[in-house]
């Protein structure tokens, strides 16, 4: 459903982009059966849209880039702990499968869930394929859901190593993403079982001691699922907290996501406005919210 009102809304792109704020104001309320308050904001979301909106942001944009994110994240904690790149092109024309091996992923740098997974080039359908990268190359992400710092990102096609869980290439990868508020992570959202292609999935709110909080979640809205089975703490669980420490260091909040691949940390992505899914109880949103400390933030230019 998202996909189609994606495609009937991306020729209206300019349009949009001069309404951002309204946008977010739209899905805001519609997710969340409130209006937003960005005059005086105290809630976990109103925070960070008030950052997206009234300060700087442009760091944001630098970093929500899945391409140009790799050299901030190799400075501060090592090329170790990033995904092998294969390459880098401005459009599928200048993708060359010869070059590419048998299994790998390709995706784009500017949006959510743009990505293809080819687990064999030699029986993959390399038309559609283009034909696929082409739309989210062309694919007005910010424009389209009221996130303006990713309006600034020069799209590009990434090609990466295919990273594989447990061994299976079939499964999908566990994904762990840390609520950091500069510098300290104070959550853990453990997804598992994701559907390919998009946001359904098995998760769970874990503290930095790996404790369960279910209670954290608001367990009426029909959307949520969480695991029914306790997880397995990553055996990599304190280096992922100490990148996702160096990593947030100096924001008022980030998202820093990150995998368990053979028990080595692997760096996804800095999230900056993180999806109005988040299924949280008002308590817990005014918790955080407490966290996100807005004096840090710069002025807007």
């Amino acid at each position: 459903m998202k996909e189609i009102v994606y495609k009937l809304l991306n020729p209206f792109h300019t349009i949009l982009g001069h309404n951002q704020e309204l946008i977010m104001a739209l899905r805001y309320k519609k997710k969340m059966g409130r209006k937003i308050d960005l005059d005086h904001p105290t809630l976990f979301h109103d925070k960070i849209l008030w950052m997206e909106f009234r300060t700087d942001t442009s760091l944001w944009t630098e970093l929500a880039d899945k391409y140009r994110v790799r050299s901030f994240v190799a400075k501060r904690v090592g090329n170790e702990a990033l995904n092998e790149l294969y390459g880098v092109y401005g459009s599928v024309e200048e993708i060359d499968y010869s070059r590419l091996p048998q299994s790998f992923v390709l995706k784009t740098n500017n949006g959510c869930a743009s990505h293809i997974i080819v687990r064999d080039k030699a029986t993959a359908n390399l038309a559609e394929i283009n034909r696929n990268m082409r739309y989210f190359l062309n694919l007005h992400f910010g424009e389209l859901t009221g996130q303006p710092h990713y309006t600034g990102i020069k799209p590009l096609i990434i090609a990466e190593k295919l990273m594989v869980q447990d061994g299976d290439s079939s499964l999908p990868l566990n994904d762990y993403k840390f609520n950091c508020f500069n510098g300290v992570p104070v959550c853990c959202h453990a997804f598992t079982d994701r559907q390919l292609y998009t946001h359904n999935v098995s998760e769970m709110i874990y503290d930095m001691d790996w404790n369960a909080h279910p209670e954290y979640y608001d367990q009426s809205n029909a959307g949520l699922h969480l695991s029914t089975d306790a997880q397995k703490m990553p055996a990599c669980f304190d280096e992922m907290k100490r990148i996702a420490a160096k990593l947030s260091q100096g924001f008022p909040f980030v998202r820093v996501d990150l995998y368990d691949i053979d028990g080595r940390p692997v760096f996804g992505e800095m999230t900056f406005t993180p999806g109005l899914d988040t299924y949280y109880t008002l308590e817990f949103q005014r918790r955080l919210g407490d966290m996100i400390d807005l004096t840090l933030c710069k002025p807007k230019k």
